[in-house]
């Protein structure tokens, strides 16, 4: 499930912000974790390496349910398609720098937004590295608050649709979505 580290697929990606989550302490028991910093980086999909590694990431995230769905939006974004026009795909790395060569297998979730005509910004797609989410001991932990928290320092107003999963639902609402419309599953930040 792990994007191989040989594969070296360089990103032109530009900086947004860092956040925290929480890594794993190893021999810790029972699951401690300490504080590390991660970079939130929206990506260039007029870049080839940026779609040639979100092509390995969906590739090898196999258990990742939108990864697809985001690496055909940087096609579709790179191709000029007027439908996706203003929408942007960030991803969360646990790289410090140098973005211009973005290790693939450092990134722990990505995420696909575009504007709404509500003044909102909707997030299409969100997903975090199943391999951090379905492991008995999680390497890391906050990715997907992480994530969120760097989407709420660029935009000041967010909108979704979840699946009607309770976890994903209480996740967003957890993370100050409240539910607007019960007839879309429609929720808002602001």
């Amino acid at each position: 499930m792990k994007v191989c580290a040989v594969n070296n697929i360089s990103f032109r990606a530009k900086l947004i912000n860092k956040s925290d989550l929480g890594k794993l302490i190893e021999g810790c028991y029972p699951s401690c974790y300490e504080r590390q910093s991660a970079s939130f980086v929206e990506i260039d999909s007029s870049n080839t390496d940026d779609i040639k590694a979100l092509s390995e990431v969906a590739k090898y995230w196999m258990y990742g349910k939108f990864t697809s769905n985001i690496y055909h939006a940087a096609c579709a974004l790179r191709n000029g398609s007027n439908y996706y026009k203003n929408h942007k795909i960030y991803a969360l790395t646990t790289q410090k720098s140098n973005y211009n060569n973005l290790n693939s297998d450092k990134i722990l979730g990505l995420v696909h937004v575009s504007p709404n005509d509500d003044n909102y910004t909707f997030i299409e797609h969100f997903e975090v590295n199943p391999q951090y989410i379905y492991a008995s001991e999680q390497e890391y932990k906050g990715i997907g608050t992480a994530m969120l928290d760097s989407l709420k320092q660029v935009y000041n107003k967010l909108s979704c649709c979840p699946l009607s999963s309770k976890y994903v639902i209480n996740f967003y609402e957890k993370n100050g979505f409240i539910k607007k419309s019960e007839k879309f599953n429609y929720y808002i930040y602001s």
